[in-house]
């Protein structure tokens, strides 16, 4: 096959795909939110992806969450550590009504991808149960924005970058390793085993 009937056969594909579970999964990288959610699912059984751009990722009413915030990113590289990991980043923070958002999570996923995967290799959950551990870091990250808001305002400059980022060795010391839920390679294992390879540098990726 030539590339242009390569690329005309991977788009058949997807939109064969998108139309059946009626999600657009090219547009602001859909495809991740749709995949992580179905990881999730061992974890959530009633767990539905929201649709469109806007609003909570997820839900799983029957275990009690109703605004789940999916996360993801990818790295370059052939290890996945506990710093190479994607942070959570939470943006348009100059936005008081943003700001707000972050604190009615009641569940926060964070994928990691690998190039051209359409699955995560690795997912981290925070449970309802101690997502509120992680609100005075929130609070803490945003009024440091806040203040530089101010402070660039003042000296008639564009605020710039407006997100708030906060890293998975973040969310380990806050939460702790022991309270979150982890998948590697689809399967859900023990938080435990899961940062030991990561420490370990076991986990290799973009291979």
């Amino acid at each position: 096959m030539t590339i242009e009937e390569k690329l005309k056969e991977a788009f058949r594909l997807l939109k064969e795909v998108a139309d059946e579970i009626k999600v657009n999964l090219l547009d602001n990288y859909q495809y991740r939110e749709y995949t992580a959610t179905e990881i999730l699912r061992s974890h959530l059984p009633s767990i539905k992806k929201t649709i469109g751009r806007t609003g909570d990722d997820a839900s799983a009413i029957d275990e009690g969450y109703n605004h789940i915030e999916e996360k993801s990113g990818t790295k370059k590289g052939k290890t996945l550590t506990i710093t190479s990991f994607p942070d959570m980043l939470f943006d348009k923070q100059r936005d008081p009504a943003r700001r707000a958002a972050i604190y009615k999570y009641d569940g926060l996923s964070l994928s990691f991808f690998e190039y051209y995967k359409p699955y995560p290799t690795a997912v981290v959950f925070v449970p309802k149960e101690h997502v509120t551990k992680l609100h005075p870091l929130f609070k803490q990250k945003q009024d440091a924005k806040v203040a530089d808001f101010d402070k660039r305002l003042a000296e008639g400059k564009n605020i710039g970058h407006d997100p708030i980022i906060v890293s998975l060795k973040e969310i380990v010391s806050t939460v702790g390793a022991e309270n979150l839920v982890c998948w590697l390679y689809g399967k859900q294992i023990p938080s435990a085993e899961f940062f030991n390879k990561l420490n370990n540098k076991e986990i290799k990726i973009n291979q």
